[in-house]
């Protein structure tokens, strides 16, 4: 086996999108940044890249955009030999390994490797589960729209977006909120559900893949709970999006939240598979 560092984001696009694209739904995470880096004029000169070869076949692919994690996707051509030989590569040419995300057993297989040849200890962040939707079931319509947010709900959204990260295990800063809010109103991809002139909830379109479309940002505050706003806003959304095209759509859940995952089913997404979430401590 040997390791590859291609000479720039758009040449690993080309490599490892044949890849990634096997599990399509399950990769909608390195995909989104690979068909981010296709459209935009210079790539990602910040990005971390690797590949992993047999001869002359590519079998494994990992990328880091700082400060973010490394990600480790669904690939079958992945074992766990292969993974032992990526952590211990990066930990001999001194790459910063913060932690890992991706599939299950992947990163837990990562996890043990990088504990033996660094001594760091991984700590579990999170469990999330991985879905994705074909076909919209029907939802009975309750009272309320969707709408795209507009640059009057700025501050709005920024104070959601702030309670949303506390709630999450991905909680953020004001200033990163504020990044998050702008970017979101520009590209308008976020969206509220509307109830008699008030917003209740909100879902956002995020990344896509070369057939799909990823939600999340998904939020209710706790005096609107209960009322089924989450359900209608996703429902909502996921129907425009597969009506623009879109062949699917896919989103992460947490595990631990079975309220969500129930919400989900419910219109028609399909648990695909599981990603862990591991930060590492420095000994």
């Amino acid at each position: 086996m040997r390791m590859e560092r291609p000479a720039d984001s758009k040449l690993f696009a080309k490599h490892s999108e044949p890849l990634l694209l096997q599990k399509e739904a399950e990769n909608n995470l390195p995909l989104g940044i690979i068909e981010r880096w296709k459209h935009s004029n210079g790539g990602d000169s910040t990005a971390f890249m690797l590949e992993l070869y047999e001869g002359d076949n590519l079998v494994y692919i990992t990328l880091r955009t700082p400060p973010h994690l490394w990600i480790l996707p669904a690939i079958s051509t992945v074992t766990r030999a292969k993974i032992k030989f990526l952590a211990h590569f990066l930990f001999e040419n001194e790459y910063e390994v913060p932690g890992v995300l991706g599939q299950s057993e992947v990163v837990q297989w990562f996890v043990q490797s990088w504990e033996e040849c660094s001594g760091q200890k991984g700590e579990l962040h999170m469990k999330q589960g991985i879905y994705r939707l074909d076909k919209l079931k029907k939802v009975t319509k309750a009272e309320g729209e969707l709408v795209v947010a507009k640059q009057k709900d700025f501050l709005f959204l920024v104070d959601w977006l702030l309670v949303f990260s506390d709630q999450t295990s991905d909680s953020f800063s004001r200033e990163r909120a504020e990044q998050l809010a702008c970017d979101m109103i520009a590209d308008q991809k976020m969206h509220f559900w509307e109830v008699g002139g008030n917003y209740v909830s909100m879902v956002c379109r995020a990344r896509s893949t070369p057939n799909g479309a990823t939600v999340n940002a998904v939020f209710t505050p706790d005096e609107f709970k209960r009322n089924g706003y989450a359900t209608q806003a996703v429902a909502a959304l996921t129907g425009k999006l597969l009506n623009d095209g879109y062949q699917f759509c896919a989103l992460y859940t947490d595990l631990a939240n079975s309220t969500s995952n129930s919400i989900y089913q419910k219109i028609g997404y399909k648990a695909v598979d599981q990603s862990l979430v591991y930060h590492f401590k420095k000994s």
